[in-house]
């Protein structure tokens, strides 16, 4: 299995464990980012999602157990 599939793989376990509701908010973020994707197919919404992702990081969001 690659890192990539092995990733892939940890996400979907993660939105697994996620109680109903949180899963249909998950499913709704990821069909927009999906659009804008679709929307914007030079990369922008890449860009922008990387740099969101990366912001996320440097503020501890995830990384050390905050929701918020």
């Amino acid at each position: 299995m690659t890192n990539e599939e092995q990733t892939l793989l940890m996400f979907k376990g993660l939105v697994g464990e996620l109680p109903d509701d949180y899963r249909k908010n998950y499913a709704h973020c990821v069909d927009v980012i999906r659009k804008l994707i679709t929307d914007y197919p030079n990369g922008e919404a890449l860009l922008a999602l990387g740099m969101i992702g990366a912001e996320q990081q440097m503020e501890g969001h995830w990384a050390q157990g905050q929701k918020h």
